[in-house]
């Protein structure tokens, strides 16, 4: 290797922070790379159920100023798969009112989502 490799050899690219890691604990975040929100989000979340039946999906932004992406990955969870959402950055009340819960029945249901109460409450889910 010549000192011109080392000068003239392309630097990597610094990785870009995603606006959306999904996963099933907050141990376990995969990041998803769907910058503006166009679909990819979705692709991310029915591959984690399918894969893995989480009984709580975890939504997060690396952009703390740009929750943009997470706010649509709960409203997809809750109007197609009726899945429980924790997303730690939003306030409690727009993540319940986002699954169609009250603040009290969405703290039951991330107690115990497989619990008795579960089916009553969210009676669409798709298993």
């Amino acid at each position: 290797m010549s000192i011109l490799d080392i000068f003239l050899r392309p630097k990597a690219p610094a990785p870009k922070p995603c606006n959306l890691r999904i996963g099933p604990s907050l141990d376990a975040l995969a990041p998803v790379n769907d910058q503006q929100g166009l679909g990819g989000y979705q692709l991310a979340i029915e591959k984690l159920l399918r894969e893995q039946a989480p009984d709580r999906v975890y939504l997060l932004s690396d952009d703390t100023n740009d929750l943009s992406v997470v706010r649509k990955g709960l409203a997809y969870l809750g109007a197609c798969f009726g899945e429980i959402a924790v997303c730690p950055q939003l306030p409690e009340a727009e993540v319940a009112a986002a699954l169609g819960l009250d603040v009290r029945m969405y703290r039951a249901t991330l107690e115990a989502p497989n619990g008795d109460d579960y089916g009553r409450l969210i009676p669409d889910r798709r298993d």
